[in-house]
């Protein structure tokens, strides 16, 4: 019952763009076996896990969902804040600033700020999606979860599916959710250990330009008006996301 509840808390968390899911593992103090088990292919010990995971994520998604839809600037204000607030956890192992790392950012900034589409929004997320985009958004986001620091759900918004997907769970559309799903699997399994290593080879050039990354693509988290509520929500979810992060330590 331990593993589906703290499944249930991570599925819930890694729903919300900027939550790294590698960095709940770390508190969960199980990361470093994680990665062992999954490079081994054990994934048996962790199906209550999975199973917890899958309940949260739908909780997560059905409840962004829903508010997504009454009030949208609010939202996205409050997930824009969680994006930003990440960065401190991307780029804390390598604070150091140099030519390489400044390039690395500005290539990521560029990157995300030109890949992202629209800004997000439930009500126009209704279009279907491109097979092979869901599959490999599900491989990257997955395997980038795991990876502490990176927040997986950043790459959805990278790829302008991060709303797709909310609305496909909200409607239960059982068919992308599952080349999804599937892409998620092969991410996870296949991927992680390769990213794993790379990461570890050249931490300070990926972190600075997931960096960038987020830095670019948080434009399609925007809210269209502003007021005193869209600056509360901003403020609650990066002090939310910044504490988190601290966490990790």
């Amino acid at each position: 019952m331990e593993q589906i509840i703290k499944g249930f808390i991570l599925g819930f968390i890694i729903v919300m763009p900027g939550m790294s899911g590698g960095t709940v593992f770390v508190i969960f103090g199980i990361y470093e076996n994680l990665i062992k088990d999954l490079v081994k292919l054990n994934i048996k010990p962790y199906i209550p896990l999975l199973i917890g995971s899958i309940a949260g994520i739908f909780m997560g998604a059905f409840a962004f969902a829903a508010v997504f839809e009454t009030y949208r600037d609010a939202t996205v204000a409050f997930l824009l804040g969680c994006l930003l607030a990440s960065i401190r956890s991307v780029l804390k192992s390598c604070p150091g600033v140099n030519a390489k790392r400044l390039t690395a950012l500005a290539v990521g900034f560029i990157a995300g700020y030109y890949m992202v589409g629209d800004p997000i929004s439930i009500v126009n997320a209704g279009e279907d999606v491109n097979w092979l985009v869901l599959f490999i958004g599900g491989a990257f986001a997955s395997a980038a979860m795991i990876i502490p620091g990176i927040p997986g759900s950043s790459v959805l918004i990278v790829l302008g599916i991060y709303d797709s997907i909310l609305y496909y769970i909200k409607e239960v559309a059982m068919v992308p959710l599952t080349i999804f799903a599937a892409g998620s699997a092969v991410g996870i399994l296949a991927l992680v250990n390769t990213l794993a290593k790379l990461y570890d080879k050249h931490r300070g050039i990926i972190s600075y330009f997931f960096a960038g990354l987020i830095l670019g693509s948080s434009r399609a988290l925007l809210p269209n008006n502003y007021g005193l509520t869209v600056l509360i929500t901003f403020v609650l979810g990066f002090s939310m996301v910044w504490y988190f992060s601290g966490k990790e330590q």
